[in-house]
């Protein structure tokens, strides 16, 4: 400021002169020193780089992942299972027939129920308590093949009539009439034919408990239980049950939370250093290096 003033002084004691001669050289005096005020800053001034810290937004593309409800379907297997009560549809004892040796034949025919078979099937035969002791066995035959045996001597007219020659072991009889004969022949092959699903001797020896025994009956619908041994009917007490399983698969649908991922864009401020050009009396410049 002091070397302003000084510059200004200066200036102004050598317009006095022209000032005092005439109008038109106050109006050149007054110019010249609008000029002179209007140069000087800009002669003054220099041109300075300063560094700044400036911020901008930038839009950034990230994979963020999103918890999503979807829906889902896939297959879930169970075991459908069930149970049925069997009733016989043929039904029939004899003192005096044999079965393998043996005397009294309590015989029970069963029909199982349904034409589509399942997965799985047994029958079982629930046992009650035991009364007498008695040595008792049980045999479990598939009668698909040939069909049921009817009470001796009866024989079913869709069965055809074998000879005598014909011989079989399953049967047997103490007095063998022409009539029994016949029915021997044929309750013989029949058995013959059938096809045995399993058996259990000595039965009710030393048992006082009722308890269950199962065979498996996969295949067969006509189902023949012989019990071989008892002389009473209370040693022959007991139930039949079909017990089947099946394998059912289905599909299941079900909502699920899942993470998915997705892409998102995000405004982001970031901070950046630039240069900025300032205009400052020379004497405020800094040093040159």
């Amino acid at each position: 400021m002091n070397y302003l003033s000084c510059f200004f002084n200066c200036f102004i004691r050598c317009l006095r002169p022209a000032m005092r001669c005439n109008a038109a050289g106050s109006v050149r005096a007054l110019s010249l020193l609008i000029l002179t005020v209007l140069l000087i800053p800009s002669l003054s001034c220099v041109p300075v780089q300063y560094p700044q810290k400036e911020t901008y937004n930038e839009t950034v593309t990230v994979t963020e992942n999103r918890t999503e409800l979807v829906s889902e379907t896939y297959p879930v297997t169970r075991i459908v299972s069930g149970r049925e009560q069997l009733t016989p549809y043929i039904l029939w004892s004899s003192p005096a027939v044999k079965f393998r040796g043996t005397s009294f034949v309590w015989y029970y025919g069963y029909r199982l129920p349904g034409a589509q078979m399942h997965d799985i099937e047994r029958i079982r035969i629930s046992l009650y308590k035991q009364y007498y002791y008695e040595n008792v066995a049980i045999s479990v035959f598939d009668m698909g093949p040939r069909g049921q045996l009817l009470q001796p001597p009866l024989i079913s007219s869709a069965d055809p009539v074998y000879t005598s020659t014909v011989q079989w072991d399953w049967f047997t009889y103490d007095t063998e009439t022409d009539v029994m004969e016949k029915w021997l022949n044929s309750a013989n092959i029949k058995f013959n034919f059938a096809r045995y699903l399993g058996g259990q001797a000595d039965l009710w020896m030393n048992r006082w408990q009722p308890y269950d025994i199962e065979f498996d009956t996969r295949g067969a619908r006509d189902i023949a239980v012989l019990f071989s041994g008892p002389t009473t009917s209370q040693n022959v007490r007991f139930s039949a049950s079909l017990l089947w399983y099946d394998q059912v698969t289905e599909n299941v649908t079900s909502v699920v939370e899942k993470s998915v991922p997705c892409r998102v864009e995000h405004l982001v401020q970031r901070e950046r250093s630039v240069n900025k050009t300032v205009l400052v009396p020379f004497w405020q410049a800094p040093p040159f290096k």
